[in-house]
Order: structure tokens, then sequence, then C-alpha cells
């Protein structure tokens, strides 16, 4: 036992010699490095607004066009037959006539129709964690791929042939099939494929089954329609951000398995920075890995060494030529770091130290780190559930009133323009559909209830006349 104790307090000396020559060599770097914490606050914030705002830029446009799409065919095309096959398939309690039911029936009704779509949204998000997890995601994509190219052929072509009907335009049946399983077949390859399409056929096809899918579930009946919207809007948030909700412990798997995970994502490019912070890194790197590769750096490198006395148990060092090596890999971290990195200064002496004779790996390793991180945050991912329900909510107050859809259009932008802030300031999954869901429900009813009353109460009255 007291041998075990005189070894570990050997080490612990030999560690403590270590540690205070390295404080002698290079100071403090906490004292001497150290940023201000509101220098660092106003620094991340300030960044954290910047991507919120190319995060919005980038996702506005094809949001704001797959509402108002939606919207349109929503007005304009109607189908009672679909609307009785979706009844058939997702509701319990089936729409019935206006005059043998209460408001409060008709909500209650709503509500158990919604909390059993939604049940179904659950299970289907374990069943795909359960894929996830024992590495059966072939079967996720067979499964997703034929879905799409069922929505795309047979429920797309049937919105299109009611649109050609609409419009008085003939087709024959040939020449409709044959668009109908190319139309598929092309959306399929570019959804899931995408190798050698550009970033747009493959946005412009996600959009498109976006529209059809928000055209589908707007057939649903009015009050079935807002309870399922506010139903999913709770739900979203408890599956992402509860310890155990399905969506967290399918980013959670992610994460840590570090596999893709195939799912119907609009992605789109944010954007550089105007401060350039990509560029700073590969001018840093680039220029710092050549310095460390050069002849001078590296035959200095092989010339510092350590030696150890072991009769006196005092750790000594030789640095010869390697303290101006060494010296200059310090002071390049520390110009990289506050052009970059500030909060990690501190580090610098701890990484001169990790990688003394190694600076070539070292900033092998930034350049893994800080790049790919960069390429990274530089794209947006937004599931095509919250176009599709965005669209579904737009569509059902396009039918009540113009005002009242452009008001939930604009309630839903801002919406998801704060959560796409929250996003950037907290860097972690967050759910899209409750704060936009939630403003634009309240935005509707205030339109419906409080804005058109008091609008017409105004005409009534010759205020405007």
């Amino acid at each position: 036992m007291s041998s075990c104790f005189g070894c570990k307090q050997n080490a612990n000396e030999k560690s403590e010699d270590q540690r205070r020559l390295l404080e002698h060599q290079y100071g403090d770097s906490d004292r001497e490095y150290e940023v201000p914490k509101s220098h660092l606050e106003e620094v991340a914030t300030y960044e954290d607004f910047q991507h919120a705002v190319g995060s919005f830029y980038a996702v506005v446009a094809p949001v704001t066009l797959t509402m108002l799409l939606a919207s349109l065919f929503s007005i304009e095309i109607a189908d009672p037959t679909t609307a009785q096959e979706v009844a058939n398939t997702y509701l319990v309690y089936k729409p019935q006539k206006a005059s043998a039911q209460t408001n409060g029936m008709k909500m209650e009704e709503a509500m158990v129709n919604a909390i059993v779509i939604v049940s179904f949204f659950l299970v289907a998000t374990f069943g795909i964690v359960f894929c996830y997890k024992y590495r059966c995601t072939n079967i996720l994509i067979v499964y997703m791929m034929v879905s799409s190219m069922m929505l795309l052929g047979f429920l797309g072509g049937h919105l299109l042939l009611l649109t050609l009907t609409q419009i008085g335009i003939l087709a024959d049946i040939p020449s409709f099939l044959f668009l109908a399983y190319n139309f598929a077949v092309a959306g399929v390859l570019s959804i899931f494929y995408q190798k050698g399409l550009s970033m747009k056929i493959t946005q412009s096809y996600l959009i498109c089954t976006s529209v059809i899918m928000a055209w589908q579930f707007g057939q649903l009946p009015e009050w079935t329609t807002w309870a399922l919207v506010t139903v999913l809007a709770f739900y979203d948030l408890c599956a992402v951000l509860t310890p155990y909700g399905p969506l967290r412990c399918l980013v959670n798997l992610v994460q840590e398995e570090g596999r893709p995970l195939p799912g119907l994502l609009y992605e789109a490019d944010v954007g550089h920075s105007s401060l350039g912070t990509n560029g700073i890194l590969e001018s840093e790197l680039h220029t710092a890995a050549q310095e460390a590769n050069s002849p001078e750096t590296k035959a200095i490198n092989r010339n510092s060494y350590y030696q150890c006395d072991n009769k006196h148990t005092i750790l000594t060092v030789r640095r010869e030529r390697s303290d101006d090596a060494e010296e200059r890999m310090k002071k390049r971290l520390v110009s990289f770091f506050k052009r970059v990195d500030p909060a990690s200064l501190r580090n610098v002496d701890a990484l001169v130290w990790k990688y003394r004779g190694r600076e070539t790996d070292l900033w092998k390793e930034l350049t893994k780190r800080y790049l790919m991180e960069e390429e990274e945050s530089n794209t947006i991912k937004l599931g095509l559930g919250d176009f599709v329900f965005y669209s579904v909510l737009v569509s059902r107050a396009a039918r009540y009133d113009l005002c009242a859809m452009i008001g939930c259009i604009c309630a839903i932008l801002v919406g998801l323009g704060g959560t796409l802030y929250l996003l950037g300031l907290y860097k972690k999954a967050l759910p899209a559909l409750p704060i936009s869901i939630l403003l634009a429900v309240g935005v509707y009813f205030w339109v419906r209830l409080a804005y058109i009353p008091y609008a017409n109460l105004l005409l009534s009255a010759g205020v405007f006349g």
C-alpha cells in the first residue's frame, strides 16, 4: 500500500514540475490572453444573428412559395372524392351535417381525430428510431422511395388531372401516364440519389411533394384541421425538447452513430457571412501549414528533446534551437484563435505542449475541426413536414378570407425567423412548428373573431363609404 502511494506521489511531483516548467516558459495563458466575457458574448450574439438572417433568407422563398401554391390548389381544385377517401383513412369521427352537432361536439370529435393522427406520427417516429438504431436504414430508404414515388405518381398525377380538367385541357391516357411515370421516377432520383443533379432540381421536387401532401391534408374537415395543427405543434415541442421524446432520441442517435439518416429534408445554402470566417480559416491554416512544413521548422523540431535525470527526480529540458519555432507556433495559434475562436485562447499552451515537434498534425486537426464545422454551418435543413403543415394551415385560412391567409403567412414567417435565431443561439435541434403554428392560429382567430366583424361593422356604418 505504501509503495503504491509513493509511486503515485512521485508521479504527482513530476507532473507538478512539468506544470511549473510550462508556466515558466509560456506564462499563464488565461491571464495573458483572456478575452473579456462581454466581448465574447457580443461576438457570439452578432454571429448568431447573422447566421439566423442568412438561414431565414435561404428558406423564406421556398416556404412562401409552398404556402401560396398549396393555398391556390386548395381553393381552386376541390375534389369531394379525395376528401371522402382522406376522411375514411385518417378520421375516427367522419364529418356530419352541421345541424346535427353543436360546436362542443365538433371540437371534441376534432380533438380525438387530431390525437389519433398525431399518435400515428408518434409510432412512425419510434419505428424510424428503431430501424436506425439496429442498422435497418435500407428498409427506411426503400419505404421512403416507394412512398415518394406513389405520392408523386398517383396523387400528383391525380392533382394534375384535376387541374387540366379545371382549365379545360384534354390529355390522352398514354401521354398522361408517360408524363406521370417520368415525373415520379425523376423525383425519386433527384430526392434520394442527387448525384450529378443541380440542387435546384431537388429543391423543386421537394416543394412539389410538399404542395401535394398539403393539398391532400387540406381536404380534412375545418375543425379537424385546426385541432390537428395545434396538437401537432405541442407534439413537436415535446418530441424534440423532452429527454425521451422520439425526435430527441433520434437526434441523439444520429450524433452518436454518425451515420446519415434518410429523410425528406429541404437543404439550402446559408451563404458566407460578411465577416468571411471561412476565408479567414482557409488563409490562416494554409499559411501556418506551409510554415510548419518548411525545412527550417522541421530541422528545429528534430533538435528539441526532453531529458530526465532519474537520480534527482528533477525534470530538465534542453530547448536550444526549438525556442524560436515554438514561439512562432504559439504566435500563429494566438493570432488564429483571436480571429476565429477567442474562447479557445486559453488552450494555446496545451496545444503547443501536445503537438511539440508535430505542428503539421496540429494544423491538420484544426483544419478538420474548423473548416468542416464551418461548411456544415453554411447549410440549413428544414423538414418537409414543416413545409406541409405550414401550408395546410395557410390553405385552411385562405378558404375563409384573403386577410386571414396573409396574416397567417406573416405570422408563420415571423415564427420561423424567431426559431432560426434560437437555433443559431443554442446550436441544437429545435422544433420548427410550435412558434409559427401557434402564432398563425392566434392570428387566424383574431382576424376571424375580431378584425373581420369590426371591419364589417365599420363598413355597415358607412365609415369607409
